[in-house]
């Protein structure tokens, strides 16, 4: 289902019928089970609180325990994969499809993430985000950007990634959110 979702957006974005496009494979609260991968028990939630065994909080199903830590862990670990496979998918898409003798993804600009980096500590520091494809040129791939930014010797910023890339599209910005300075994607 996932897959052909991603085949329509792919579709969109080749058509011309949008160029923008927002898509949650699910959310952090989510009780889906995740059973139809090989060894994996409990919901989405459960999991992503790893640390807690038991069953007995509140974010379980109050049916499913687990035999480690290291084992709910790499259940976790499961389940983020099959995400990144969907994602991976879409990008397969995008540069399989030629437009103007290139790759379709050469000229977008996908972002894939999280809100947590951790959900059993609810913390959002260290988020790992892809940013795929090279905007039409303005966007300069094959880095890894980590801890500080390059302006003014602060911390990375979703806010400041999000100001980058509605500037790339056209809209005139000088601020979003908490961000006055575009991180640095050229």
């Amino acid at each position: 289902y996932i897959n052909r979702l991603m085949d329509m957006i792919a579709l969109a974005f080749w058509s011309d019928a949008t160029r923008v496009c927002t898509f949650m494979m699910d959310h952090g609260q989510s009780n889906r089970y995740f059973d139809f991968i090989d060894g994996v028990t409990g919901t989405w939630h459960a999991l992503s609180h790893w640390k807690s065994i038991d069953g007995k909080t509140e974010d379980d199903d109050g049916k499913t325990s687990w035999e480690s830590r290291e084992k709910k862990l790499e259940m976790y670990n499961q389940v983020t994969r099959w995400h990144t496979k969907r994602v991976a998918y879409l990008l397969d898409r995008l540069q399989s499809i030629h437009e103007r003798g290139r790759p379709l993804l050469d000229q977008c600009m996908i972002v894939y993430g999280s809100s947590l980096a951790d959900g059993h500590e609810h913390q959002e520091k260290n988020l790992p985000v892809v940013l795929a494809g090279l905007g039409g040129g303005t966007v300069r791939g094959g880095r890894v950007l980590s801890g500080k930014s390059n302006s003014r010797d602060s911390k990375l910023s979703m806010s400041a990634l999000h100001l980058a890339l509605l500037q790339r599209i056209g809209v005139k910005r000088e601020r979003f959110a908490e961000s006055r300075i575009p991180l640095e994607l050229g």
